[in-house]
């Protein structure tokens, strides 16, 4: 969509669809990242509050909900024994709604632990790639139909100038469990981290033991729900949503979840909330790109 029909879609006085559903009706499109996991309980634990709502998209004729943005946090409140939970709820026929790819920079490992290692998946193929057609696999700006047809996984772009692109030629499920075997090679290891650039003098100035960067092919949002409702799940980390309007700061106590009120009450102490912050003139929208110093 261009930029002035963008625009044109987006209603600055509408508010962000926010409601409170049953943990049940919530489906994971990606698994929670383990190593951000374990301080994001201890901290909604300690401090009680909800800070950001996640993101979910209307799916199965409106009975459930798939979690676009917000899996640790969502797996967090899960562990916490919370049923029910705040959401902000998005449809998948938004025009201005878009799912594209966080790159992963890794530090300490490099091309021969990479390459040594996938050689031995027979199912995978690496290709060395020149520079043009590497620009072109880490370009997430659309879906490319090219990627899921040559069943083209991610890319491996190393500090010594060599990149590599991972293709395996099955359908949708098959190229989701070999693109889990790469990621597999290093999300346990902590020595990752998801990016949004690929410039490589700031990765490693960010990163003093930059090795490698890696990028991943753009799944579009019905590639997304048709994983989810097949019972299957990306790695974490892959997706990145981009939303015309996205609620940050609703600060829920999370001691009100665990009320026995119903869930069309709590629907409903949400809305007398939202109304409250309304007439207080306290929301701001921002439409610029925002960074967060907080989470």
């Amino acid at each position: 969509m261009n930029e002035e029909n963008k625009n044109n879609h987006l209603k600055i006085g509408e508010l962000p669809d926010l409601r409170v559903l049953h943990v049940d009706s919530l489906m994971f499109h990606e698994d929670p990242d383990e190593g951000r996991l374990l301080n994001l309980v201890n901290r909604l634990g300690a401090e009680g509050i909800l800070k950001n709502p996640p993101i979910v998209a209307v799916a199965d004729h409106g009975r459930r909900f798939i979690i676009l943005d917000g899996a640790n946090r969502v797996t967090a409140l899960k562990k916490l024994k919370y049923e029910n939970i705040p959401v902000q709820v998005v449809h998948p026929d938004d025009p201005g709604l878009e799912i594209r790819c966080w790159h992963h920079a890794v530090e300490k490992l490099g091309p021969d632990y990479f390459l040594h290692h996938i050689s031995g998946m027979t199912e995978i193929r690496l290709q060395k790639t020149e520079p043009a057609q590497a620009a072109r696999n880490s370009d997430d700006s659309e879906c490319n139909p090219e990627h899921a047809r040559d069943g083209y996984l991610c890319q491996f772009l190393f500090e010594n100038g060599e990149t590599y692109a991972a293709y395996n030629g099955g359908d949708l499920l098959d190229q989701l469990s070999h693109l889990k075997k790469l990621t597999d090679l290093y999300l346990d290891t902590g020595n990752s981290d998801r990016v949004s650039y690929a410039n490589f003098e700031h990765l490693k100035i960010n990163y003093p033991e930059f090795r490698t960067l890696i990028t991943f092919r753009r799944f579009c949002i019905d590639e997304v729900e048709k994983i989810v409702l097949a019972g299957r799940k990306l790695p974490a980390g892959i997706t990145r949503v981009l939303l015309p309007k996205r609620a940050l700061g609703l600060n829920i106590r999370l001691e009100f979840l665990k009320s026995d009120l119903t869930l069309d009450e709590k629907n409903r102490w949400l809305t007398e909330m939202i109304h409250k912050m309304v007439l207080a003139k306290a929301i701001r929208f921002y439409q610029e790109p925002t960074f967060r110093f907080d989470e």
